[in-house]
């Protein structure tokens, strides 16, 4: 292989087999209501699989922040580094701080908008957790961080990526296989409608 993925699997199994890693599987058990933030490419992966899990694991919806109205137009009125904030602010007024964890997702440990976001979740009780690609030098000692100590932004984030999978089975739900899947969707009303009629 001509790019260096850091030896990820080693690297997924020790995270994985941590007791930091044990607590996150706690709170996302717990959890009714996960909010998942990052930016650039964690972005996309936590959006990914805010998609997946709420599909896959029974009542537990996840949720990433896909609105790109809304986070122009609050950076624009409040600053890139409020952007999280305002949108938890909205989404989370309706919701039970007990109900819900904020999840982090950060490459360098120190994303402005994202150490935000979870201190602000923090204060009002909200549970919070972070996964680093490096420790974060800002983040709140109140605040669990599981660091997966990696170099390159693209290891971080297909290791959140297998993380993510690797959640959904520990609280009890599972991913299906490609072929299982087209036999469960094979009866599908839709599945069985001519191409041109879908």
């Amino acid at each position: 292989m001509v790019i260096n993925f850091e030896n990820i699997e080693e690297k997924c199994k020790k995270s994985f087999s941590s007791a930091k890693y044990d607590l996150l599987v706690s709170k996302v058990k717990k959890a009714k209501k996960i909010f998942v933030v990052g930016n650039g490419g964690l972005h996309f992966v936590a959006s990914h699989m805010a998609t997946d899990m709420t599909r896959l694991i029974e009542k537990k919806v996840v949720s990433s922040f896909d609105s790109v109205g809304f986070i122009t137009s609050n950076s624009n009125d409040h600053g890139f580094d409020q952007v999280f904030i305002r949108w938890l602010e909205t989404i989370c007024a309706i919701e039970k701080p007990e109900d819900c964890l904020i999840l982090g997702l950060s490459c360098s440990g120190n994303s402005s908008n994202i150490i935000g976001a979870l201190h602000w979740a923090e204060e009002l009780k909200f549970g919070t957790f972070m996964i680093s690609g490096q420790k974060s030098q800002i983040l709140k000692s109140e605040i669990d961080e599981l660091n997966f100590e990696c170099e390159y932004f693209h290891t971080v984030e297909v290791m959140c990526m297998m993380m993510f999978y690797d959640l959904i089975h520990r609280v009890g739900s599972h991913c299906p296989s490609i072929s299982k899947e087209k036999e469960r969707m094979g009866n599908s009303y839709l599945r069985r409608l001519p191409a041109g009629d879908k």
